[in-house]
């Protein structure tokens, strides 16, 4: 395995592990690094397209998150990821395919699907390949397969998801 590939899984799978991701707790991991802020936020804020957020919370600029990240504190991240996680808990936000750029972009959005499902405490089930909390196999599927089922599974997670809401 590559160095750098090695390096981007560690930071999707290194946030499963902490406790504050296991409870599905809001606002009690900090995010160390400006990279993974940017790439949860974008997730986000791809996942509410349809949602009709306003404000700088819901940029599609990955250089405004950039630069506010740069003045934030590690813990001040997390709690701006956890508002935004807060938010899509009210959103459908079922809009469809969205593009996917790359893998690491797939398994960035998977990650944040995961934690609002967990987030979600309803009765709704999230079953299947689609919802593994293993971010492992998502990059490994994500590598193996086209662009073109990255966006139909991320399209159908945000469905699920929206379904689950809407009936809540």
């Amino acid at each position: 395995m590559k160095p750098v590939v090695a390096i981007t899984l560690l930071s999707f799978i290194a946030p499963l592990a902490t406790s504050a991701f296991a409870q599905g707790a809001f606002g009690l991991q900090p995010i160390d690094s400006c990279d993974e802020y940017v790439g949860r936020a974008m997730s986000q804020v791809q996942m509410a397209i349809g949602c009709k957020f306003a404000g700088p919370r819901w940029s599609s600029d990955p250089v405004e998150h950039t630069n506010w990240c740069k003045g934030a504190s590690a813990r001040d991240r997390g709690r701006e990821y956890a508002e935004r996680q807060k938010t899509l808990l009210s959103c459908r936000g079922d809009s469809g395919v969205v593009p996917i750029r790359n893998c690491n972009e797939y398994a960035a959005r998977a990650r944040s699907q995961l934690e609002l499902a967990q987030s979600l405490n309803s009765g709704c089930s999230f079953q299947g390949m689609r919802w593994s909390s293993n971010l492992v196999q998502h990059m490994h599927w994500c590598n193996r397969t086209d662009a073109a089922r990255h966006e139909f599974e991320d399209a159908a997670r945000r469905k699920e998801l929206a379904d689950c809401k809407a009936s809540k």
